[in-house]
């Protein structure tokens, strides 16, 4: 796919407020390698700017030894309503919703450790901590965050020692609320790239994807092509919390993120995609994968509990089968 083929889509979508897609894939999909998806997010794809961000993600995945398979835009309006940004970041919601009862074991534990060395009296999600402070709306929160500085408990839980009502809190995912409004408040777009390749996921992530903070990646990477295109002195203000794409982060997440964006648009199932089909060859029941899709906890052999999509971060191909089989296999 070329830059030149996405400009029709963003036009067409500009036009009508509603997704816009290449269509179906004219032949298949090697078994092999690393299948994902790569979002731009709607903070950069704004106004005149979005056909020459969308078209410089697309040539850097190319010189970067991606095929791009498929393509799809919509506005972020469009995906924060329908439940497509819930169910992109499920972990970071349900953090942020059901505070500390959400945690796998081990992130459990980091709270634990962070409460004791903080003197925190207790821990909340992002929004029962704004019920209890008037003057808290996402965007203060998420200051409020920053400024006291955020902890990696595990995947998709962070967390935040902050004030409330002259009492140290614990905050978790205390960025969340203002990440969603800024989809549903949005005028941007966001683009949706269905990718095959033969690099591992973790070299895509480290490498091709670029540093958390655009304004620190590697002018070659994604962030940091994107932050050099609109991110300089009076373009767009770039951020950690605003970092312009996401990449699966493996390929449990990409499977679920290509059916959820490609393959269900076709009415077909996750054994369309190109793990899923693998997971079903194994004779693991598929009803039991789909559920490993809204990243619940699953637990171990050992009684730890962990986040399925944070689990398989950066695991190869087969040890992401094999890390399927065991949560699945035995619910058929």
């Amino acid at each position: 796919m070329s830059p030149a083929q996405v400009r029709p889509l963003l036009a067409e979508v500009l036009r009508t407020g509603r997704r816009q897609d290449t269509g179906p894939l004219g032949g298949p999909v090697p078994g092999g390698g690393t299948h994902f998806v790569t979002m731009v997010k709607p903070e950069v794809l704004q106004g005149e700017n979005a056909t020459e961000v969308l078209g410089e993600v697309v040539r850097v995945l190319g010189d970067g030894k991606v095929d791009i398979l498929r393509c799809a835009v919509t506005t972020a309006r469009e995906f924060g309503e329908r439940g497509y940004l819930l169910q992109h970041y499920p972990r970071l919601h349900r953090v942020a919703a059901d505070g500390s009862a959400a945690l796998s074991s081990g992130a459990s534990r980091a709270l634990a450790a962070l409460l004791d060395s903080s003197a925190a009296t207790g821990a909340l999600g992002a929004f029962e901590a704004m019920t209890l402070d008037p003057e808290l709306d996402p965007a203060a929160l998420e200051a409020r965050c920053r400024q006291a500085g955020i902890h990696k408990l595990g995947s998709g839980s962070y967390a935040s020692v902050v004030q409330l009502h002259g009492r140290a809190v614990v905050v978790l995912n205390g960025f969340l609320p203002v990440l969603a409004a800024g989809y549903r408040g949005s005028a941007g777009l966001v683009g949706l790239l269905e990718c095959h390749s033969e690099r591992e996921i973790e070299d895509l992530r480290d490498n091709l994807l670029g540093e958390l903070h655009p304004g620190k990646a590697d002018p070659a990477s994604l962030r940091g092509a994107v932050h050099a295109l609109v991110g300089g002195p009076g373009g767009i203000a770039l951020s950690e919390g605003r970092n312009a794409v996401h990449l699966s982060a493996g390929h449990l997440e990409g499977m679920f993120q290509s059916w959820r964006y490609f393959s269900a648009a076709d009415g077909q199932g996750l054994d369309a995609t190109v793990l899923g089909r693998a997971l079903a060859g194994l004779g693991l029941p598929m009803e039991a994968v789909a559920a490993l899709a809204g990243d619940h906890n699953v637990a171990e052999q050992s009684g730890e509990t962990v986040s399925p999509h944070g689990a398989t971060e950066g695991l190869s191909r087969e040890q992401t089968l094999d890390a399927v089989r065991r949560w699945t296999a035995s619910r058929g």
